[in-house]
């Protein structure tokens, strides 16, 4: 017999520790590390900015994520000016009504949004796209001023990129990311674990992508091998293997004052958005263009 053999198949056991789970208990503070970091600070350099505290503005009972994210990756554009400002759910929703059918007023087809003993009602809460919501911010008519900065453009993340995600992160304050998130993320008493990773026997059972829940998050900080979120009022830990398993589609948006400290870029964007709007729609162009759950681009 071959003195090499003796490994029977592989087994699987979704009980087993994973050492995902412990990545908070193995932080190095000398490692290079800058934006939203799990003590609670935006980390800019030799700046320290710390989160507002306040209630969480998204997983409150409304499908409201993309909102929130929006609204957080404005956080971290304040932290970059050194200042703090703090989101509250009404802003979101306000954002909400703006970029989708979402209604909480009399004047609405479907039901009030108010939620009955903490839960949402089925209506016109279904959720948004991120892409058309990122259209609604950057458009020349300012639609979200007032609840948010303004924003100039938008550039979507080459997929499996994460060098470009730090770039993102470091030159424009963070990525706005859509996640086919799966039940894994989840722990045994049906919370949310602060970390999220891929189990070690892959992205399979409670693993499959979009198991859970399609989410949107704003990745605003990152160390040498992590990325971090707020998402339900917490800071996640997101794996880079995370990342590149359950992201469906990934943007940055462009300030003001990053684009004018930038001439060369800022007159770039410019200049191609100015084309994009001359064009017609591309032949290739597919009319239906939806992406699905699950089926990830990163």
């Amino acid at each position: 017999m071959d003195a090499l053999a003796g490994r029977l198949a592989a087994e699987t056991d979704i009980r087993t520790l994973q050492m995902g789970q412990y990545s908070g208990y193995l932080d190095d503070p000398e490692v290079a590390r800058h934006g939203l970091q799990p003590d609670g600070r935006f980390h800019l350099g030799d700046v320290f900015v710390d989160v507002p505290a306040g209630e969480p503005v998204g997983d409150v009972g409304f499908q409201n994520c993309v909102p929130a994210a929006m609204a957080l990756l404005a956080q971290s554009w304040y932290a970059s000016a050194k200042e703090q400002y703090n989101p509250t759910l009404e802003d979101t929703l306000k954002i909400y009504e703006k970029v989708s059918p979402f209604r909480r007023d009399a004047t609405a087809l479907a039901r009030t949004a108010l939620p009955v003993s903490g839960k949402r009602e089925a209506h016109n809460d279904f959720g948004t796209s991120l892409l058309l919501a990122l259209k609604v911010w950057v458009h020349a008519d300012q639609p979200l001023a007032g609840l948010l900065p303004e924003a100039r453009s938008f550039l979507e993340i080459e997929p499996r990129n994460l060098d470009q995600l730090r770039d993102a992160v470091l030159r424009f304050g963070g990525v706005l990311v859509g996640l086919a998130l799966p039940q894994s993320i989840k722990d045994s008493s049906g919370g949310l674990r602060d970390s999220w990773y891929v189990p070690g026997y892959g992205p399979v059972y409670d693993a499959t992508p979009g198991s859970l829940s399609s989410h949107c998050v704003a990745v605003t900080g990152y160390s040498h091998r992590e990325f971090f979120c707020l998402s339900g009022g917490r800071i996640r830990r997101l794996s880079p293997e995370f990342l590149l398993t359950y992201v469906e589609e990934a943007y940055t948006v462009t300030s003001p004052a990053v684009l004018d400290a930038n001439p060369p870029l800022r007159d770039r964007i410019q200049a191609d958005l100015e084309d994009i709007r001359r064009a017609d729609r591309p032949a290739g162009m597919p009319a239906f263009n939806h992406r699905w759950r699950g089926g990830n681009i990163m």
